[in-house]
């Protein structure tokens, strides 16, 4: 059997302002990083031609130096 509960919060005018102003700075923050991962799939976007895998973090001699080369 499953149990489900439900809370509902009755803040006071003071605790509303309070979570009212947290849930602000989070809308913020998550606007702002969405912002930025927007931007950055933009700098990133290359013609249909060309393919983009070629961007690396890691550079692909130190990925595949283990492996004799054929």
């Amino acid at each position: 059997m499953l149990l489900k509960y439900k809370y509902k919060l009755k803040p006071h005018k003071r605790q509303a302002v309070i979570i009212s102003n947290w849930l602000e700075m989070t809308r913020k923050q998550y606007n702002y990083r969405l912002a930025e991962r927007l931007n950055w799939f933009e700098a990133m976007r290359a013609p249909i031609q060309h393919c983009t895998l070629n961007v690396s973090v890691v550079p692909v001699e130190r990925i595949y130096h283990a492996y004799p080369r054929i």
